[in-house]
């Protein structure tokens, strides 16, 4: 099958590098990975597609060594990716757009400039939290290990938060694991489930076999739990799935708090007083909700119903109102919030552009009018908030 045209990545970083690491036979970089999987995939095609757009875009300035190092980069390759989206779509719009313009001094990653009028915008990737990227890493060492292991079972792990990837504690796991395979398939056991506290502390159980009392302990305190199921016929591995550690009590969904905790240390790459955008690629493995977004952004929707002075009295209508802890409110730097959401339909990638503005009032607030808002993307019904329909207020609270 013949390779791809890659003639503007080429361009920019090279053909010994496309060469080497793209079409490798081990690829270890993303590019050569969705490559090997599938040498028609579209985000070969569309990462070339973008670096085309920089290059002949005349709205677009960037220093060509910094971005195609950026690229070759494993770690930066996908934060890269979703800046060049941003300057891309920017420059679409009508906006004269600076990578890195306070390069080599930290600052936003972009200037975008319109009639003269300078914006500056800070863009994030966001996708597994930490507690997310340990469990892939833990069930891909697991699930590593068991593909090499022959059987006729299949396993269901559910994995405590303790075990960590590459450590003891998780290969004294693996290890019962791999020990109970080999003692279910001599006393040709249908099922079992194994308990592992830790080592020389697990608990192999099969159905219709007492558990001695001193070993009780075991089954009840295991953080590590696997339960085997036969299949009937050996494979060359053996095949396995995650359950989600059940939390007891069940923990309520804190997606805005870890929102607000990357915009956060988002702000600060702002300039003070300035036009700020923050923008916030969300991938969809994140599941980000509008209710989440708009929690983080604005504060808690609060319900209220109007008092009554007797138990005989009608009850009003109620009212609703946001709080005081939403981040927006809470920061001068900031004069909106972009969410973009890529996905891929029909073979093409597409991206979502949702503008959240700020609902801080304060004097030293810079409000974007409609018009400024909708050159960033899709408004809603968030109009309102526009500087046409929220004019400033003197307040020195809060004010940062």
């Amino acid at each position: 099958m013949a390779s791809p045209d890659l003639t503007y990545l080429r361009k920019l970083i090279g053909d010994a590098w496309i060469d080497a690491e793209l079409f490798a036979d081990n690829p270890t970089h993303f590019l050569g990975r969705w490559q090997k999987k599938d040498p028609n995939n579209v985000w070969v095609t569309y990462t070339e597609g973008l670096v085309k757009a920089i290059l002949t875009n005349e709205n677009i300035k960037f220093d060509t060594e910094v971005l195609a190092k950026k690229l070759k980069s494993k770690t930066d390759f996908v934060s890269t990716l979703a800046e060049m989206e941003s300057a891309t779509f920017l420059a679409q719009q009508g906006f004269k757009v600076t990578l890195e313009p306070t390069a080599p001094r930290k600052g936003p990653d972009i200037r975008a400039d319109w009639e003269g009028v300078p914006y500056f915008v800070e863009i994030r990737t966001v996708g597994f939290s930490e507690d997310e990227d340990r469990r892939n890493v833990v069930t891909k060492e697991i699930f590593t290990k068991l593909g090499t292991v022959p059987s006729s079972y299949f396993v269901t792990l559910t994995v405590g938060d303790e075990y960590k990837p590459a450590t003891p504690k998780l290969r004294d796991a693996i290890k019962d694991v791999v020990e109970s395979l080999n003692e279910l398939k001599e006393r040709g056991a249908k099922e079992a489930t194994l308990y592992h506290l830790r080592k020389d502390a697990a608990l192999l159980v099969l159905p219709e076999v007492s558990i001695p009392d001193e070993y009780y302990y075991i089954q009840h305190e295991a953080d590590f739990v696997a339960q085997f199921r036969h299949l009937g016929e050996e494979s060359p591995g053996t095949p396995a799935s995650f359950l989600e550690q059940r939390k007891n009590p069940p923990q309520p969904v804190k997606d805005h708090e870890r929102l607000k905790n990357i915009l956060e240390k988002k702000r600060d790459q702002l300039p003070k007083g300035s036009r700020g955008i923050i923008v916030l690629e969300v991938s969809e493995p994140f599941m980000l909700s509008d209710f989440s977004v708009e929690r983080a952004l604005y504060g808690d929707l609060l319900v209220e119903f109007p008092r009554v002075k007797s138990p005989v009295e009608a009850v009003g209508e109620m009212t609703a109102r946001r709080n005081n802890r939403g981040f927006l409110l809470h920061t001068s730097r900031v004069s909106g919030i972009v969410i973009q959401k890529r996905k891929v339909e029909n073979g093409k990638v597409e991206n979502e552009w949702q503008v959240y503005p700020t609902n801080r009032a304060n004097a030293d607030t810079i409000r974007l009018s409609l018009a400024e808002l909708k050159r960033f993307g899709d408004i809603g019904d968030r109009k309102h908030l526009s500087a046409e329909n929220a004019p400033n207020r003197n307040d020195e609270e809060n004010q940062h």
